[in-house]
């Protein structure tokens, strides 16, 4: 008889240890989802988006809420990075008109910069950035002109003037992307190169 209390305590023991174990999975389950929705919550009131799918596309990209601001500094790191490496005029540049705090934001952009992320990385975020800019003109001139400032920051005669053909191709790349239709302002600012 003692045998099989002995035997009844050892399976309670290990009934109660297996619905412990789902219990504290369950729970990290619910705190990883919360704190995914918390997360797309930031991202959503950072860009003003409630759009489920583009912040699904931002998070598998690896955006966060403390790093989706960066979206905008994308086509910037694009440019630098179209001569093949990102040198200190336009690293220097890129971190002024970024102004990401001492945060994840950026150590993030110290690292686009560091290492150059993969064309599929640039492709998403700058047609992410396309959908966001849409119809505000301001805006795509404004991106337009600062990755013309990075394709500037290093060539020609004192650092003026020259921009290189892969940077020119990815200037209009980013045009192409954020302006379908080419506006004027978007074919004056291409104009310049």
């Amino acid at each position: 008889m003692q045998q099989k209390d002995a035997f009844d305590e050892l399976r309670k023991a290990k009934e109660e240890e297996y619905f412990h174990k789902k219990e504290r999975e369950l729970l990290e389950k619910l705190r990883q989802r919360s704190a995914l929705e918390a997360d797309r919550k930031g991202m959503a009131a950072a860009l003003q988006s409630e759009d489920p799918q583009l912040l699904e596309d931002l998070r598998e990209l690896g955006y966060t809420a403390a790093t989706v601001k960066l979206l905008f500094a994308v086509p910037l790191i694009q440019v630098a990075w179209a001569s093949g490496s990102v040198d200190e005029k336009e690293r220097a540049l890129i971190l002024e008109l970024a102004r990401a705090d001492d945060g994840p934001s950026r150590s993030q952009l110290t690292a686009w910069l560091d290492r150059r992320p993969s064309e599929e990385f640039f492709s998403q975020s700058l047609r992410i950035n396309g959908s966001l800019i849409g119809g505000a003109g301001e805006a795509k001139q404004d991106l337009l002109s600062s990755c013309l400032r990075i394709a500037q920051a290093s060539g020609g005669i004192l650092g003026l003037g020259s921009v290189s053909s892969g940077e020119r191709d990815t200037l209009e790349r980013v045009a192409r992307e954020i302006e379908k239709s080419h506006s004027a302002k978007t074919r004056e600012v291409l104009d310049k190169l």
